[in-house]
């Protein structure tokens, strides 16, 4: 529930904590993107930003548990 919170705060960082590099530097350069960006359009790419954390991080989550192919 924490990484939820500081995904919305810090989005980079809570998909970084789960170890998806790939997806934390995309996020990275939307995060960027929206802060420097000002006014509404900023307000939009950081909600996107929260958004594709928030998707990350709860696929993150639950993969373990859906992909349970070789169970005995």
């Amino acid at each position: 529930m924490l990484l939820y919170l500081l995904g919305a705060l810090i989005p980079p960082l809570g998909i970084l904590l789960y170890g998806r590099i790939m997806h934390a530097a995309f996020n990275a350069l939307l995060w960027t993107y929206a802060i420097m960006t000002p006014g509404v359009l900023g307000l939009i790419f950081w909600l996107g930003a929260v958004m594709h954390a928030t998707y990350v991080i709860h696929d993150a989550r639950t993969r373990p548990l859906r992909n349970n192919d070789f169970s005995l």
